[in-house]
């Protein structure tokens, strides 16, 4: 049985400082701030991989949250 591939979204947002906010919508405690763009990139990656492992070492399996789109 083929394992099951998520599709999460990685947010990157520039600080006023110069640094660089990673956030992942579907996994809120995943926000992380680096120097770079690529870096903080790089880092929510290794963040949200370490979270689904946690996870499923756990026995506590991970499901997509209802993400909904509004206009203003």
């Amino acid at each position: 049985m083929a394992e099951q591939k998520l599709e999460l979204h990685i947010t990157l947002y520039p600080m006023p400082d110069g640094m660089y906010l990673a956030t992942c919508a579907e996994i809120p405690p995943c926000q992380i701030l680096r120097q770079n763009k690529e870096h903080a990139f790089t880092d929510a990656r290794k963040f949200i991989k370490q979270f689904l492992e946690e996870r499923e070492r756990e026995g506590r399996p991970f499901t997509l949250p209802e993400i909904r789109t509004v206009q203003f």
